[in-house]
């Protein structure tokens, strides 16, 4: 053997050595927050810059736009702020079209009451930051709250949200030579069902719309349904595909290679870790969906962006507030979301696992029950404590409960003022629980 022979020979030895070391763990790695807790912002990636727009704060809705840098690791830079929106936007989405980017759409004001239709783009630098924001000329035909945006070679579409009632309407606009946007149309053909707070992906000539918000139930839907569009810019009739196991609003999606996610969102009861793959087929049917990798924790209404094989989750908020956080991950060959490390890093991850699963499992409130309403999908259920302060809560349902039964409940999402379409009944307040279950 020649001394080069031996040593590509001993090179190949020690790569080999070092990858099966390696084992896959199934969990995200966190890297640099951004300024400040956030949801519904809008997301995307220019020139290895991740930029973050717009969104709520918990209290207010903000016009601040922020960046950094993606390193060739994965992780973040540190976070920059760029010029701000022309007006407060949240619960809005943005894309990238030629040397531009636009956000379309959303809400400010008190509660998001304030619906907007109009349009801002701003043009992207030699360096990949963003020049001043600019309001389009075009607005929208319909005022539209957490609408779902995507651009094709061509147009701009936005689908379904919120207009004062739950919308199953899409419209689009053509990109102009200039950068503006065309005129915005109504498509002649509707969703199958209203769509609001929910995600929508393209997959080469199709749109798929999954999940949404049960208005009359409180609950997320797990209805996906699919179209194609047109070289003229409309859409063909939509079709009804697989549905999810949860259902899901206020959740993400993404697309990787003949892979779709559906990422965290709320049940309507709690917000949800968890997320669904499926793969989909040449004639636009999806495969059954199951579960892969959870997420670090609960999230609904954050931003997700799919750059180098790697999917970054960005904010959102969850019962115990806004997040600033941001995590990725990678994909093995089964498309399940993790990174390669070592069995010492794998061993801490199953310690923290262990952790996190006896700190969930734990229910911080208990009372007993004095009246309860079985609905379709929730018990409600009137629960006294041991000092006599008394709540409304719903969660899953109890079959076997009685007045005078002690149960145990987790943190859930407030609402007030609800009004059951359901039980024709309002409430001053109910308190949608992830867990709840007699002591």
């Amino acid at each position: 053997m020649s001394r080069f022979s031996g040593l590509l020979v001993a090179i190949l030895a020690l790569l080999m050595s070092g990858c099966a070391n390696k084992v896959w763990i199934a969990d995200w790695k966190e890297t640099s927050s951004f300024s400040a807790p956030r949801a519904g912002t809008a997301s995307v990636v220019v020139k290895d810059k991740l930029y973050l727009i717009g969104g709520v704060d918990g209290r207010n809705f903000v016009n601040i736009t922020e960046y950094v840098q993606i390193n060739k690791d994965g992780t973040l830079g540190s976070w920059q702020m760029g010029h701000p929106l022309f007006e407060e936007r949240g619960f809005m989405e943005a894309v990238v079209h030629g040397d531009y980017v636009y956000v379309v759409g959303g809400g400010n004001g008190p509660n998001g009451h304030h619906l907007l239709r109009t349009a801002e783009r701003a043009k992207i630098q030699p360096d990949g930051t963003l020049g001043p924001w600019q309001t389009e000329k075009n607005e929208m035909v319909v005022t539209r709250r957490c609408s779902k945006i995507i651009a094709t070679d061509k147009y701009i579409y936005s689908f379904g949200g919120y207009g004062g009632v739950l919308l199953d309407s899409v419209e689009y606009a053509e990109f102009q030579p200039d950068g503006s946007l065309g005129e915005w149309k109504l498509d002649p053909e509707s969703m199958t069902i209203p769509r609001y707070v929910n995600s929508v992906k393209k997959e080469d000539d199709r749109f798929f719309i999954i999940g949404g918000h049960d208005r009359s139930k409180g609950v997320g839907i797990t209805d996906v349904e699919w179209t194609r569009y047109t070289s003229a810019g409309n859409t063909q009739t939509w079709q009804t595909t697989t549905p999810m196991q949860q259902g899901r609003y206020g959740l993400s999606s993404t697309a990787y290679r003949d892979y779709m996610y559906a990422i965290g969102g709320i049940s309507g009861a709690e917000y949800l870790d968890s997320i669904e793959i499926t793969r989909v087929g040449k004639d636009g049917e999806l495969e059954p969906w199951k579960y892969t990798t959870p997420l670090d924790q609960p999230r609904a209404n954050f931003s997700t962006i799919d750059y180098d094989g790697r999917l970054y989750v960005i904010g959102g908020t969850n019962r115990d507030g806004y997040l600033a956080s941001v995590i990725y991950s990678s994909r093995n060959a089964a498309g399940d979301f993790g990174y390669w490390g070592t069995n010492e890093e794998a061993t801490a991850v199953k310690a923290k696992l262990a952790e996190r699963a006896a700190i969930r499992s734990v229910l911080p409130n208990e009372g007993k029950v004095i009246e309860f309403i079985q609905a379709e999908a929730y018990s409600y259920i009137h629960v006294q404590n041991d000092i006599g302060q008394d709540v409304w809560i719903a969660g899953q349902k109890i079959d076997d409960l009685k007045v005078g039964d002690r149960v145990g409940f987790s943190k859930g999402v407030n609402m007030s003022n609800w009004y059951s379409k359901e039980l024709r009944r309002g409430f001053p307040m109910v308190i949608f629980v992830g867990q709840v279950r007699k002591q």
